[in-house]
This record gives C-alpha cells, sequence and structure tokens, in this order.
C-alpha cells in the first residue's frame, strides 16, 4: 500500500476532538495525560489527533455560519418548508422515504409554542430537500413535545457512539476495566532473569499507551530483573483478529480517526511523526518517529525553506510487515514544530515492539527481538498487569470527544465471552440489549460502533425511546449523562450556545459527515427530568453546514428554555461563535 497526502491535512487545526491543542507533546513515554487530551476526531479526510480521535473536517460557509441566531429566526418566520426530501451523502445510500412534503409556502409568523419555533428553526430552504427526523420528548411527564418524520432511518453519524455507549454500559457495566497482562512460563524467573519468553495478552484495552507499558516494565525492573532470554509473544486472542472496523473500508484514506482495531492495541493503533524546521533554510529539518520501533522506518527528504509555510508531504508505504514514512517537501524556517499522526498496519506486533522498546529503556535486556504472535500458556505466571480506568470514564472520550478508534474497541469488547470476539457478535449483542430496554428494531441498522462512513440507519424514535431508557436506570444513568458533551462548555460542543444563559443545561453527542449533521441527547433544568431530543439532517450540501448546526443550536436552546419555564422568544439571541462554521467534532462521524 503506498499513500500520499499533504502533510499539514493530517494534523487538524485547533481541533475538534473536543477543546485541545492540536499537536500532541508526548514524550518518548507518550503521557497518558497529554495523549488523552488529543486523540480525537482528527480533522480532514486525512487528518487525526489522539484520545479525542477521528473524524473528518468538512468545509462550512462561514457566512451562513456568522449569521445571528435572531436573523435566522426572521428568516424562518418567512418561510416554512416542511418534510421532503432525498439522500445525498453517498452514492452506495439507498433512499429511504420521508413523509410527503407539501409545496413551500410563505407564512407570516411562527406561534411563540414550543412547536411553532421548533417549525421556524425548521424552515430554512436549504433544508427543503434533505431528510429531517426530530423527535422530542420530555421525560417529566412522557408526553411527545414535537415529531417530524419520528420513524425515518437515517445515517446518525457519530450519534451512533450514543448507541454503543449505552450497550456497553448495560453489558459490562460502569465499572468494568480491561486488563493487559504479562506472563512468563512457570518457574522461568530465577533471580535476575527470566528464562524463555515474556507474554503480552491484551483484553481490547481502548485507552492503553506506551507509558502504562512503561510503568509495567519499570515494575518488572524494581523487581531485580535485567534479563529475558528470549522475547515477546503477543496474544491477542481475545479478538478474532487485527482488522479494521465494519464500513471502514468504504475510504481508502490514510487517516488516523481511521485505524485498525485489535486485542492488543497500544496509542490508538497510531504512530507520530514530528518534524522542527532546521536552523537555516536549505538544510534538512529535524524528523522523528513516535514511538521508535523497528517496523516504522522514516526516510527524510524534506528541506527546510524561507518563511513559516509548511509543504510538506507524507508517503506511506507497507511492505513485508515494515511501514515506510517518506517525509518530502519544504517546511519554512520560521514555521514551528509540527506533529503528524497516522494510523499503523499490525496492531499486535506494533504492540509488542513497544512493548520490547520500553524494556530497553528500563535496562531489560531481550535475547530475541523479534516479536511473536501466540497463546500464553495454560501454567504461565503472572508477571505484570495494568488495568484501564473504569468505562464509566473511558466513554467520555468517546461520547464528547467522538474517539472512532476507542468507539470500536468498546463495541467489538461486548461479544460474548466464551470464544474470540467478532464485530458481528458484538453488533448482535447490542441490538438484543436495544430491544430489551424497549427500542423497536424496524428500520435499525447497525454496521459499527464509531458512525464513520455510511454504514448505520436509525430514527429519532429510536434515539429518544434509548435516551429516555438509559435516564430511567439508576444503574446507569449518571454515567451515561457524565460522558455527553456539555454546550458551551466542553467537548465536540464546546463553542455551542457559549454565550447563551442555557450554556452547560443542554449535555448531547454531535454526529457529522458529508451531508449528514445531528444532535442527540437532553435539555433541562433544575429540579426536573430532562427532555431528551434527537435531530437528524440528511442530504444537506457541505456550504450548509453551519445552517445545519445554527437550527440545532436553536432547538436544544429553546428545549432548555421549555425544561425551565422561560419565554421561547427572546429580543436578543445568543450570538454564534465566529469559529462554529469549522464544525464541533472536524467532520466524518464527529
Amino acid at each position: 500500500m503506498r499513500v500520499i497526502i499533504p502533510a499539514s491535512a493530517a494534523s487538524p487545526k485547533p481541533f475538534a476532538f473536543a477543546g485541545m491543542p492540536t499537536r500532541l507533546r508526548a514524550s518518548v513515554a507518550f503521557g497518558r495525560a497529554r495523549i488523552r487530551a488529543k486523540l480525537a476526531c482528527g480533522s480532514g479526510l486525512s487528518s487525526f489527533d489522539p484520545r479525542t480521535l477521528m473524524t473528518a473536517q468538512t468545509t462550512c460557509s462561514r457566512s451562513r455560519a456568522r449569521m445571528t441566531h435572531h436573523r435566522r429566526w426572521l428568516l424562518g418566520a418567512a418561510l416554512l418548508v416542511l418534510g421532503g426530501g432525498r439522500w445525498a451523502t453517498d452514492a452506495s445510500a439507498k433512499p429511504a422515504t420521508a413523509d410527503p412534503a407539501p409545496a413551500a409556502a410563505p407564512v407570516v409568523g411562527f406561534p411563540a409554542t414550543l412547536e411553532g419555533q421548533i417549525d421556524a428553526a425548521l424552515a430554512d430552504p436549504y433544508l427543503a430537500t434533505a431528510q429531517v427526523g426530530v423527535v422530542v420528548v420530555d421525560l417529566a411527564s412522557g408526553d411527545t413535545l414535537y415529531r417530524k418524520n419520528a420513524d425515518l432511518a437515517l445515517n446518525p453519524a457519530s450519534n451512533v457512539k450514543l448507541v454503543t455507549t449505552a450497550a456497553a454500559l448495560g453489558l459490562l457495566g460502569p465499572a468494568h476495566r480491561y486488563s493487559t497482562r504479562l506472563y512468563h512460563d512457570k518457574d522461568a524467573l530465577e533471580g535476575a532473569t527470566i528464562t524463555g519468553d515474556v507474554y503480552l495478552r491484551g483484553s481490547g484495552d481502548p485507552a492503553l499507551v506506551t507509558e502504562d507499558l512503561w510503568a509495567m516494565a519499570a515494575d518488572l525492573r524494581a523487581r531485580g530483573i535485567t534479563k529475558i532470554t528470549g522475547g515477546i509473544v503477543v496474544d491477542a486472542s481475545r479478538f478474532d483478529r487485527d482488522e479494521l472496523p465494519p464500513g471502514f473500508d468504504q475510504k481508502e484514506e490514510l487517516a488516523a480517526y481511521r485505524a485498525p482495531s485489535g486485542a492488543a492495541s497500544v496509542n490508538f493503533n497510531t504512530f507520530e511523526l514530528r518534524v522542527r524546521p532546521a536552523w537555516a533554510a536549505d538544510a534538512t529539518p529535524m524528523a522523528s518517529i513516535t514511538p521508535p520501533v523497528p517496523s516504522l522506518v522514516l526516510v527524510n527528504d524534506a528541506r527546510t525553506g524561507p518563511g513559516s509555510l509548511d509543504r510538506l508531504s507524507v508517503a506511506v508505504e507497507v511492505e513485508k510487515k515494515v511501514t515506510k514514512v517518506t517525509l518530502r517537501g519544504s517546511i519554512g524556517v520560521d514555521a514551528g514544530s509540527k506533529s503528524y499522526r497516522y494510523p499503523i498496519s499490525d496492531p499486535s506486533r506494533h504492540a509488542g515492539e513497544v512493548l520490547a522498546f520500553v524494556l530497553k529503556q528500563n535496562g531489560i535486556r531481550l535475547g530475541r527481538s523479534k516479536t511473536k504472535l501466540g497463546a500464553v500458556p495454560g501454567d504461565a505466571a503472572l508477571v505484570g498487569v495494568h488495568h484501564s480506568e473504569p468505562l464509566s470514564v473511558l466513554i467520555r472520550s468517546v461520547n464528547k470527544h467522538s474517539n472512532n478508534f476507542m468507539a470500536e474497541q468498546i463495541l467489538k469488547s461486548l461479544a460474548a465471552p466464551g470464544g474470540p470476539a467478532t464485530f458481528d457478535g458484538a453488533l448482535g449483542r447490542v441490538r438484543e440489549h436495544l430491544g430489551e430496554i424497549g427500542v423497536a428494531p424496524d428500520g435499525l441498522r447497525l454496521g459499527n460502533g464509531s458512525g464513520l462512513y455510511d454504514t448505520n440507519r436509525i430514527s429519532a424514535t429510536q434515539f429518544t425511546k434509548m435516551l429516555a431508557a438509559v435516564y430511567g436506570d439508576p444503574r446507569v444513568s449518571a454515567d451515561y449523562l457524565a460522558s455527553l458533551a456539555i454546550m458551551g462548555v466542553d467537548g465536540t460542543t464546546r463553542t455551542r450556545l457559549e454565550h447563551s444563559d442555557r450554556r452547560g443545561f443542554i449535555r448531547a453527542k454531535t454526529g457529522t459527515l458529508d451531508g449528514v449533521y445531528c444532535l442527540s441527547g437532553y435539555a433541562g433544568a433544575p429540579n426536573r427530568a430532562p427532555i431528551a431530543f434527537s435531530i437528524l439532517f440528511n442530504g444537506l450540501r457541505k456550504a450548509d453546514a453551519g445552517s445545519a448546526r445554527a437550527a440545532h443550536n436553536r432547538i436544544a436552546e429553546l428545549l432548555a428554555r421549555h425544561a425551565a419555564g422561560q419565554p421561547l422568544v427572546i429580543e436578543n439571541p445568543a450570538q454564534p461563535s465566529p469559529d462554529q462554521s469549522k464544525g464541533e467534532s472536524g467532520g466524518d462521524a464527529g
């Protein structure tokens, strides 16, 4: 495989995996806190960033995005365009049948009721040919406050992460932790030497980073171990194989949010390319790969140029289990350091190489450098273990920062125990769980756990049924709500409604793909149950992204006002943030 892309496309500018800095400032040890602060949604169709990982940025119209909510309301008061739609996101997508739409007709105004004001927010002409599904349910009374194409199954993009995380909490429990264990053969430890191999067994931990393996190696060194006569054997048998998640083959792109899945995965199955200009023009810039393992080979053919422009490109070729990364082009002498992320091709071997690297850094010698794959012997002795954070904490990176890799890892781990986990088995358990909590299967299509590409279909009714069921379950409700982005505060919604007095009263998940813009979650007020809502837009033009988000914002704000008993029509609506047109999640499945 050989892929060439501009290096600048590989790392988002200010990023959307939620309010985090764009560049990773990780040491060789890949400090977990910094990695978590970055791995999210990636901007650009071939870009990425860690723990907030995995989504591609769409281009929006700034002029539309900067339109004030007040002007949008006036425009809504001029035209009411109902229903109707087409599927235009992907040529492979099959059209769904929406409620028949009458011809657009001018309307003098909208009533100052919740239903009337939501109608006004959906009255923009750009929605005339789109597919729109909206459901609003008051969980305090159980009443449905608004419905539009309620049962139309649409592409939810990253809103499907709400399904993945709800099922994970229900099936595994909020306290579930993933364990990564290190073994040696029975009676193989004598003094400072382990005779034979050490075995690394993964369980699908979605958040394992170099620092965690470093700590395991440091523990061995603290016990006085300085030599392993064999090498490293990786046991990734909890999953059936290392593979791309379902639907990820719809686009052939080198993007960190499109990393493969594996039971033994580290650093979100990505590596970092760091580049810094030389001190003078015409010299070779400084470049390095982190972590520095044998299967990643860097060829630096770039030059330092004048000024501050970044004209770097990266070619990646995978041959005979070695990934060759060739850096070309130029970087301005005044450009400063750059950081780019790309997926690795062989998760299990990569995990073994990272373990070998940290063992060496801790002064432990290996007798064999090559990593092998195999099973842990039944009588092996446990010599080290790392436990992940609880699931209740892990899902915050999935829902607040739209981390695709973590969503797919968690999904696959839901497969029934007793044999290697498969995506088909995991998706089957998710469907069963949805049925058990009262979500009807009509039109439901679950293809993966992250929402990437054209893989899933779900209706606004199904979303609100699920949201109501999760809210009503005290075992999981608090952890689920805590995982959602708080509008105007954090996550992929940090710049939404940041100047509204309803800031902080809405917890939701965004969903963004080409032509797909979704928002689902809860709007609330003190001392009452919240309002569950789902707003699904499909078939939009890229130029209408800002308008779609403004409509989402307006409806969410209306619901929070209704919950608080406040007036729905205000004289001076909250002004949109200047960068709202950029997309909270950065694009694909955000």
